[in-house]
């Protein structure tokens, strides 16, 4: 019969006065997600309840909370949740597991509730289709875009409305080593992550703790062409394609056209060709966003639909800096005519626009 792997080593719990452990969950996520595994062997666990504890482990981490905090908001006293992601509780876990379960299906509904400054445009329609079918099928999606079009800040919604545990979100780092950039993936993996851990064992235990269920994302990939050298680039590269191979998780490479230019067609394009057929789909956003884009935009500041003078404005805006831009240029008017006391208006816009363009070409 398969024994259970030992449960994880008690971290030192520090304690209020009133006794309740109150430090930071200093746990790694693969000692968590091994320790469940091996109760799902043994029977103490099934794997709905293995999913919840992990999953909360992902949302204490996620959140930044302490044990005691994170217990009030599921509803269990301190000491459980610490002996509960550490495999030691030492009864059945039926009753704290459909705690864990409830408090999971409230916080993801929430969770999908559009943040109050977040547009829902386009492009985001455009990104959360493919970042939800590449997670649901298991498979790579390429996303390409101009720089400032909201890439970006749409994978960063996605990663926050699916997150804890689910989606893990990575920025290439520029000018990055292989082991900078392994290690700022086990950072986002909720791995202990300090000098002493080896970059091959760390390969290793990122591996262990993605599976099918979990979504990857590699935002501004183009990096590793464009700052690091070719031996540094392929290494990247080629680890995430294995990271692919070994995990079934869904992947979605993010990057600037000249990120395709170099994936695509660049000096080590046959090298990335097995990496490339994985693909399920591959997205190329427009340069600037429809007037559709813009009208919501504006809606979301309580402005009418932009025409005339300020629609050509804004499409010149568009033009040189994209929709990143548009949306700066919105929240300084609003701010300029809330502290002069005024309504925001399209006037306000204008003159903003006006006033900045003069500086810079003072």
């Amino acid at each position: 019969m398969p024994t259970a792997t030992a449960p994880v080593p008690d971290a030192v719990a520090e304690r209020d006065p009133s006794g309740n452990i109150t430090n930071y969950v200093s746990l790694s996520a693969d000692k968590v997600k091994e320790v469940c595994s091996a109760l799902v062997v043994t029977g103490e666990l099934t794997p709905e309840m293995s999913s919840d504890i992990f999953w909360l482990f992902g949302w204490i981490k996620g959140n930044n909370l302490t044990e005691s905090g994170a217990a009030k908001c599921v509803g269990l006293d301190a000491s459980t949740l610490h002996r509960v992601i550490r495999g030691q509780y030492g009864a059945s876990y039926a009753g704290v597991c459909a705690k864990i379960a409830r408090f999971r299906k409230i916080t993801e509904a929430r969770a999908h509730k559009r943040d109050a400054g977040f547009v829902e445009t386009s492009t985001w329609k455009k990104i959360n289709a493919v970042c939800t079918s590449a997670r649901i099928d298991q498979l790579p999606a390429f996303i390409y875009g101009a720089s400032q079009i909201g890439k970006t800040t749409c994978l960063l919604e996605f990663a926050r409305r699916n997150n804890h545990g689910v989606t893990k979100y990575v920025r290439m780092p520029c000018h990055c080593s292989f082991s900078y950039f392994v290690r700022s993936l086990a950072g986002a993996c909720y791995l202990t992550n300090n000098r002493y851990c080896r970059i091959d064992d760390m390969r290793d235990r990122i591996c262990a703790t993605l599976d099918s269920t979990n979504l990857l994302i590699v935002d501004e990939f183009h990096q590793a062409f464009t700052t690091c050298g070719m031996e540094v680039e392929r290494s990247i590269m080629e680890f995430v394609r294995e990271i692919y191979d070994r995990t079934q998780c869904g992947i979605v490479m993010a990057a600037t056209k000249l990120g395709r230019r170099e994936f695509e067609g660049g000096r080590n394009a046959a090298v990335y060709e097995q990496f490339r057929r994985r693909g399920m789909v591959t997205l190329a956003l427009p340069d600037t966003p429809p007037q559709s884009d813009i009208n919501l935009i504006a809606r979301a500041y309580k402005l009418d639909a932009p025409t005339g003078e300020v629609l050509a404005a804004i499409r010149e805006m568009l033009r040189r800096s994209g929709v990143g831009m548009y949306v700066k240029y919105l929240q300084k008017a609003a701010s300029v005519a809330a502290q002069r006391g005024e309504p925001f208006t399209w006037d306000s816009f204008l003159s903003v626009w006006a006033g900045l363009s003069a500086l810079a070409e003072a």
